[in-house]
Order: C-alpha cells, then structure tokens, then sequence
C-alpha cells in the first residue's frame, strides 16, 4: 500500500499483479471442461430399442429357467386332475387308439410315472414333440403302453419345464418304479443305462416288456447327447391290442432331440406383436411420460415376452 497526499492508502499495483498472475497459473492447471454435446432424439431412441431388445433376451433366458417351471407346475396340476377323472370313469386309453378307433390325441393325460427314489412323481402324456413335453413326460406313440409287453418308451425333458428326468442319471441297477395306467399298475426294475454307441439291451422274448426312460445327456441346457435307462417289467403284463403306429409314423420332432417347426406362423405373429409393443413403449417414453410408460406397456411386454418364449421353445431340443 502507498501513502497519497490526503492520508489515505491506495493498493499497490505489485499486490494487485501477483494475485492476478496466481490466478492464471491456478486456471491455467486445469483441464477444460470437455463439451457436452445432447444427444439428439434418434440416437436416444436406438439406445432405449437396443436397451429393450437385452431386455427380452434376458426375458427370454429367464423364461427357459424359471417361468417354464412354474408352467410345467401348474400343468401338471391340471393334468393329474384330469387323469384321476379318466382313471375313475374307466375313460383312460388303454392302447394307440381310443375306445372309437380314433388315435390317442397329443398332451392326452394316460398314465403316473412314480419313481420313488428320485422323488418323482409326474403325469405322462400321450406324444414326445416339445409341445407335450412341455407339460411333462411325454409317452412315444408307436410304443405299447407301459406294463404291457414289448417295448415302452417315457421322454422327458432334463432341465427345463421341471427338469423332470434331470436326475435319471442316479438311477442304479435294481431300483424299482411304477407306472399306473388304465390297465393297471404295472412294476419295473432298472437293469442299466446306455449312452449313444453303448451296446443296446437284449432281445425281448415272449411276453417280456422293457420301459426305456429317455432324456437329454451332458449339462444343463447344453445337451450332448441321448441318456437312456432301461428295465424290466416284473409284474404280470397287461393285454394290449395290435399296433397302428409304427416307428417311421413319427415326425422328426417326436424323436429325441427333435425341434417343433410345425407353429413358425404363431411365433412370427407373436414377434410381430412383441416389436410393436416395444416401438410403442418407446415413443410412451418420450412423449407421454415414464411413469405412465411403465403402468400400460409392462404387463403387455411381460404377457408378450411369455407368448413368444413359448414359440421360441418349441424350436429348441425336446429333452432340452
């Protein structure tokens, strides 16, 4: 500070440079701030449809892992009902073909798989596609019923939609099991278990009959293969009348690992309805409002999600 001639002090123009000069060192160290450019309404558009296309995939891995239980629960539910009433009423089908001729429809509820050292307990019914196997073990339709003789062929699936066969490979030599139809309950005895190049059993004779439980092998969801157990029936074998289906009367989707082509008209509409909801969920977003957004499109998108997964799972393995 100077003295000036009225007595008063006035600021010293060396103070006044230095706290300058610091200033500018001070700025002079930082970064600038980089500029922020907002993204325009297209790319904000591709982010959210990109985001909601994860979104159903992930949807979609959670309907194979999860929901496709809780189906194949409620399923089941239904269908042991239904099989109890057939099994009273005496309606069950006893053979191929029903009491006028006509062939054993598909998903039709037809015997009880009990095999207690699995804890298992599930209803069987009639055709092995992925569409019945969804709903349980399903029974191969050019084989005889189970207790009757020759050989009866089970399948089911080893992960999803309950998994039921996913344990199949514990079975031992020598365990016992029942399936009960309208003929009866009809006793078996496991006599082993073959993978793909593993020698097959022996040849039946007579009256003998052989069930023959068929599934996926190797990982859950990554099937490398066909796991078979076999065994034998020890108790007295039900009659059965002559066959009308033959092994070359299936389609492909019948046999093990088989997909299901057969709806491609279905899952294509479901996908349709599924990109609409989504292309109308995101124009919601932007000019509606995202609570409002989330109240209508959610249930939409999570019904449709589950349409589509089911369409989608039928082109994937049958034991899968």
């Amino acid at each position: 500070m100077t003295a000036t001639l009225t007595g008063r002090r006035q600021p010293d123009p060396r103070s006044a440079y230095r706290g300058v000069l610091t200033w500018v060192r001070r700025n002079a160290r930082r970064r600038a701030a980089p500029l922020r450019v907002p993204p325009s309404p297209r790319r904000k558009a591709l982010s959210l449809g990109l985001s909601m296309v994860s979104v159903l995939l992930f949807g979609q891995l959670i309907n194979v892992v999860v929901i496709s239980q809780v189906q194949h629960a409620t399923t089941q539910a239904r269908l042991f009902d239904d099989l109890r009433t057939s099994l009273a009423e005496g309606s069950a089908p006893l053979g191929q073909t029903g009491p006028e001729g006509a062939l054993v429809a598909p998903g039709t509820p037809l015997a009880l798989l009990s095999i207690p050292s699995l804890n298992l307990t599930e209803t069987v019914v009639e055709g092995t596609a992925s569409r019945e196997l969804m709903d349980g073990v399903g029974h191969r339709r050019d084989t005889p019923l189970p207790g009757q003789s020759g050989t009866s062929v089970l399948m089911g699936r080893a992960a999803a939609y309950g998994g039921v066969f996913g344990q199949l490979g514990r079975l031992a030599p020598g365990e016992r099991f029942t399936v009960t139809t309208g003929l009866g309950v009809a006793e078996y005895e496991v006599t082993g278990q073959r993978r793909a190049g593993d020698p097959g059993p022996a040849v039946l004779k007579g009256d003998e009959g052989r069930l023959t439980l068929t599934t996926a092998a190797g990982y859950a969801f990554l099937p490398d293969g066909v796991l078979r157990v076999d065994a034998k029936l020890v108790s007295t074998p039900h009659p059965k009348a002559a066959p009308v289906l033959y092994a070359a009367s299936l389609k492909d989707s019948e046999l093990p690992l088989g997909s299901d082509t057969s709806d491609l008209v279905g899952l294509l509409v479901c996908l349709e309805l599924l990109i609409v909801a989504a292309a109308g969920a995101v124009w919601s977003w932007y000019r509606w409002g995202q609570r409002e957004t989330w109240l209508v499109f959610l249930p939409a998108l999570g019904a449709l999600s589950v349409l589509t997964g089911t369409q989608v799972n039928l082109l994937l393995p049958n034991l899968l």
